[in-house]
């Protein structure tokens, strides 16, 4: 998609000179100009009546800039304020997916699309359930596990200063330093409120992690499709294909989700030819993704959980759609939207929800989310006894069961 961009100096620049030779203004024109016995041909502009009605939404904008630069008790960032109007503006879509991002926070956006950078090693999701930015990951061996914060802590402060769900890019750009730097993280942690001293660190993010268990089952589990999340699975894939497992369990739970074609470049590994997920603007466009037939065919259980969303619950969608496989867990997160990100000239960028997505049967997930085919609640006692991220195999039920139903021939 080509995008135009004019950047906010230029933009205020015409509205000024717009408003100023709006007094001279004929009825009828269709064009509007400066008189040209009064200024220089060179310093005149000219736009027409459409652009100039454009410009006159705007207006306020440069008025509320004049009036804090005349009667603001101090000096004022133009630049800055006009920075927040930006992320104002964004917030304003009362779409909580939908953002502004400062130049230092696209820079932040793509170091951890690559999978690597500093900082404290989570991954957050903003719920909008309760509008808190919840960890939904820590990374193994990360700053974040070493201090003991946990999946499903809810951030509330970070250096003493409040953040929400709306918040969460803020959040992380504090949270991202320099290595040696400390960041203090507040959490609650069902009713108690803890806080947490965490040094940054260079953060190398596994997104891929599989293994063959005992039994000959493959275990794969996806933390994010970002990176070389795509890379990984299919290593995964052709690593249970040499070994002929008798089955493979994909662990999405505590999945956030990510890019839109790392999941169905997944689905391509692992599912016949056939729709894997169709996506419908405002407009009533719809875009659908297909596949073609060659395929790794095994009998298959994806674990999920009401953390698994986004591109997860694509993958999760189709799967279970197709009938190729099992969802065993709790119902997923319910994000049926997807967002496009698009960089701006000067470094910073926005990301924007564009279309609903459907699954092959053409349901919408959006507020709802996929209802497993096994509904089954992890085991609360292992849970608190060893923390979310650290329940050894044998506690976690809701993989025991998997591995189950792969063993009774259960799993498709």
């Amino acid at each position: 998609m080509k995008q135009r961009h004019l950047p906010g100096k230029a933009l205020l620049l015409v509205a000024a000179l717009a408003l100023l030779l709006a007094s001279t203004l004929p009825a009828c024109s269709k064009a509007i100009t400066g008189p040209m016995f009064r200024q220089p041909q060179e310093d005149t502009v000219t736009i027409t009546r459409e652009e100039y009605e454009r410009l006159q939404r705007y207006q306020k904008l440069d008025l509320l800039i004049d009036l804090t630069q005349q009667y603001y008790y101090e000096d004022v960032d133009v630049d800055e304020m006009l920075e927040m109007a930006a992320v104002g503006l964004m917030s304003g879509v009362g779409d909580i997916y939908t953002m502004y991002y400062t130049a230092e926070e696209m820079a932040d956006l793509n170091e951890e699309t690559t999978g690597r950078y500093a900082g404290l090693g989570m991954q957050l999701l903003a719920d909008t359930t309760d509008y808190t930015i919840t960890i939904t990951r820590v990374f193994k061996g990360s700053p974040a596990e070493a201090a003991g914060l946990q999946s499903g802590d809810k951030i509330v402060y970070v250096n003493d200063e409040y953040y929400s769900a709306r918040d969460i890019n803020a959040a992380v750009n504090v949270m991202r330093g320099e290595p040696g730097q400390h960041v203090k993280v507040t959490v609650l942690r069902g009713l108690e409120q803890i806080d947490f001293d965490v040094e940054c660190q260079i953060i190398d993010i596994n997104y891929v992690e599989y293994e063959i268990l005992d039994g000959n089952i493959g275990y794969v589990m996806i933390y994010d499709f970002l990176g070389d999340a795509s890379e990984g699975f299919a290593e995964a894939v052709s690593a249970f294909e040499r070994a002929g497992v008798r089955g493979m369990i994909i662990d999405l739970r505590n999945n956030g989700g990510g890019l839109v074609d790392a999941s169905i470049e997944m689905a391509d590994r692992i599912l016949p030819e056939g729709l894997v997920v169709s996506m419908r603007d405002k407009a009533g466009n719809v875009e659908e993704h297909k596949i073609d037939g060659d395929y790794y065919d095994v009998p298959m259980v994806v674990l999920v959980n009401g953390y698994t969303a986004s591109a997860s619950e694509i993958l999760a969608g189709a799967i279970q759609d197709d009938g190729a496989g099992l969802l065993v867990g709790t119902q997923t997160f319910g994000k049926g939207v997807v967002q496009g990100v698009m960089d701006l000239q000067d470094g910073t960028g926005v990301k924007i929800t564009m279309a609903q997505y459907f699954t092959p049967s053409g349901a919408s997930i959006q507020g709802v989310g996929l209802t497993p085919d096994v509904e089954i609640e992890l085991n609360e006692d292992a849970v608190t006894r060893y923390g979310i991220n650290n329940i050894p195999r044998e506690m976690d039920n809701q993989l025991q069961k998997a591995i189950e139903l792969i063993e009774r021939g259960e799993a498709k």
